[in-house]
């Protein structure tokens, strides 16, 4: 040890390139470096959600969770999964086995299953949609929008244009818009008049079904070219709905639709209330793409909303909330603020008591470490995130004061008389040991955290 010692402390150029070039290469990989709010982690677990439009829970139980559930038993590897049932949707949370060695084939064997499922009722137009649960699927912010001075519909169309526009942005992989109501067209019937007619309602439901389609009838064959001739009679307005035959006989009048009930467009139930200033308005989660950084991408969407907003005379009043970028930032803040007080007090605190070039390599350190760190997280392609942020920040202090005693110990050793060398030598050797196990104590203080299991266990070991 003390012959590779010497050699390190009499190699001055050495040092100094090292030095040099840890600091480089940090400030490289710092301007580099993906930003993010958390560490790419996979939770394990998928969502299964299927919409069945005016469904009581028990029916949504009956038709659809229980035909997911059973596809979803037949497979190997899932731990558990818990689902509920509520009116007109189906949830599904499933938990895979952490024994599993190939998570993405299982993935794919969920998606396979559920996509087999051809029993589900017609009224379920969509198929179920299976996501991954991920940090990188979290919103980075939300955009609330709201116009005291537009209606409802002109609202909306430009809250599409907004979220059309926000898709394009560099970083955005999609924009999920909340408060929409889906349109829909509403029948009230007057059951004097269907008791007039001698109708049901069985029958009215029948003949609107029958009407509401859209279907192939055939092929049509030329010299030249063939055609599928595909029959569209699927309702998109309330007249139209108005003009459905109910009853049609010889002996009496035809029976429409709008002979017996009011027919007009409206919006479905509203579910949620969402309101911007005390006004019915929308709101805009943005999700990013797993490699883009947060900061960046939050600028831009925050940029371009700006420029809209502009293009519509700044009538819509925004307001962001949830945003993620903020959080960072503030940490970043944090990490820059703490290294440049430290550096500062240990040059004017050491400089009084020991001497000024002994102050100076110790505040040295501070850059070199958190510079070395950022380097190293790029090179394993991890992110700065506000894990790895809150790491920096506890070690911080750990990193000065470990200085500050091998500092002394050689500043002490030089003033005994010896050469600049031999203090160097001989202040590290009587040192090192209560450094080490110093670092060690922290070290073993903190690693019963890798212990940890289930989703703080996965942000702990990344």
């Amino acid at each position: 040890m003390d012959s590779i010692l010497n050699f390190f402390v009499r190699q001055k150029k050495l040092a100094l390139v090292f030095t040099v070039s840890v600091i480089a290469i940090g400030l490289l990989a710092l301007s580099s470096i993906q930003r993010d709010q958390f560490p790419a982690v996979d939770f394990e677990v998928m969502s299964i959600s299927t919409a069945y439009p005016g469904a009581s829970p028990e029916d949504v139980e009956q038709n659809v969770t229980n035909l997911i559930e059973d596809e979803l038993s037949n497979i190997s590897g899932i731990e558990k999964f818990v689902s509920v049932s509520r009116e007109g949707r189906s949830s599904i949370t499933v938990t895979l086995s952490q024994d599993v060695s190939d998570i993405d084939t299982l993935k794919q064997d969920i998606r396979n299953a559920v996509n087999r499922i051809k029993s589900l009722p017609a009224e379920v137009t969509n198929l179920p949609n299976v996501r991954d649960q991920k940090t990188s699927r979290k919103s980075i912010i939300k955009i609330s929008i709201g116009a005291p001075d537009l209606s409802y519909a002109e609202l909306r169309k430009i809250t599409d244009n907004i979220a059309d526009s926000l898709e394009l942005v560099d970083g955005v992989s999609e924009v999920v818009k909340d408060g929409y109501l889906d349109r829909e067209i509403q029948i009230r019937i007057n059951p004097n008049k269907l008791y007039q007619h001698k109708l049901s309602l069985p029958q009215i439901i029948d003949s609107i079904a029958k009407r509401n389609a859209r279907y192939t009838v055939g092929q049509n064959h030329s010299e030249r070219d063939e055609k599928i001739i595909v029959v569209l009679a699927k309702f998109d307005q309330a007249e139209s709905v108005g003009d459905v035959i109910i009853k049609s006989t010889f002996q009496g009048p035809i029976v429409r639709l709008k002979d017996i009930a009011q027919i007009e467009s409206g919006n479905v139930e509203e579910k949620s209330i969402i309101r911007v200033n005390g006004k019915k308005g929308f709101i805009l989660r943005v999700r990013k793409q797993a490699q883009a950084d947060v900061i960046t991408t939050v600028d831009l969407v925050k940029e371009k909303i700006t420029d809209l907003n502009s293009k519509y005379d700044n009538q819509l009043q925004i307001f962001y909330s949830s945003d993620m970028s903020k959080y960072v930032r503030n940490r970043l803040k944090i990490v820059t603020n703490n290294g440049m007080m430290g550096l500062l007090l240990v040059l004017i605190v050491l400089g009084a008591f020991l001497s000024f070039k002994t102050a100076f390599w110790v505040a040295v350190s501070l850059p070199v470490s958190l510079l070395g760190t950022v380097a190293l997280l790029g090179a394993s392609g991890e992110t700065i995130n506000l894990v790895s942020l809150a790491a920096m920040i506890l070690v911080l202090g750990i990193v000065v004061d470990d200085s500050i005693i091998v500092a002394e110990s050689i500043h002490h050793h030089k003033q005994r008389g010896e050469d600049r060398f031999e203090s160097a030598t001989r202040g590290f050797k009587h040192v090192i040991m209560p450094v080490i196990t110093t670092i060690l104590t922290t070290i073993l203080a903190f690693s019963s955290m890798f212990l940890m299991g289930g989703t703080m266990g996965k942000f702990i070991y990344v």
